[in-house]
């Protein structure tokens, strides 16, 4: 009797088993390759690259200060910045990364001081005096 069962038990569950497989084969989707034409490809990277150099400098602490203090969230900037075509947002990156950053006269000060220095030290080495009259 068992060997009767096991036998039945086997044939469903290998029935179970081909019915399951050839409704998952028979469902798969169709798939179909091509070449992209590079000007697609490289307007997307293009706009992939001028989005990160806008976001760089979204992200400066003095902008988003800004931009907080004119009543605008991170939301709706990037919802605005999603918004742009291809071009305005080249024509934003192209005008953003032409502005100098400024800064507070740290750096230039520094670097007076070290030319003063270097002049001083030049001086006394070559051992000449500097007289104003």
């Amino acid at each position: 009797m068992q060997s009767f069962f096991g036998a039945h038990l086997l044939r469903n569950t290998a029935l179970v088993l081909v019915l399951t497989v050839s409704s998952l084969v028979s469902f798969t989707p169709r798939a179909e390759a091509a070449l992209v034409p590079t000007q697609l490809s490289m307007v997307s990277e293009a706009r992939a690259m001028d989005l990160a150099s806008v976001q760089k400098v979204l992200e400066n602490k003095e902008v988003k200060a800004r931009l907080s203090a004119l009543g605008y969230s991170d939301a709706e900037i990037s919802s605005k910045l999603s918004m742009l075509s291809d071009a305005e947002l080249h024509k934003l990156s192209t005008q953003m990364n032409a502005l100098d950053s400024g800064g507070d006269g740290v750096g230039f000060i520094i670097g007076l001081l070290v030319v003063v220095l270097l002049v001083v030290v030049i001086v006394k080495v070559a051992d000449k005096t500097i007289t104003i009259r």
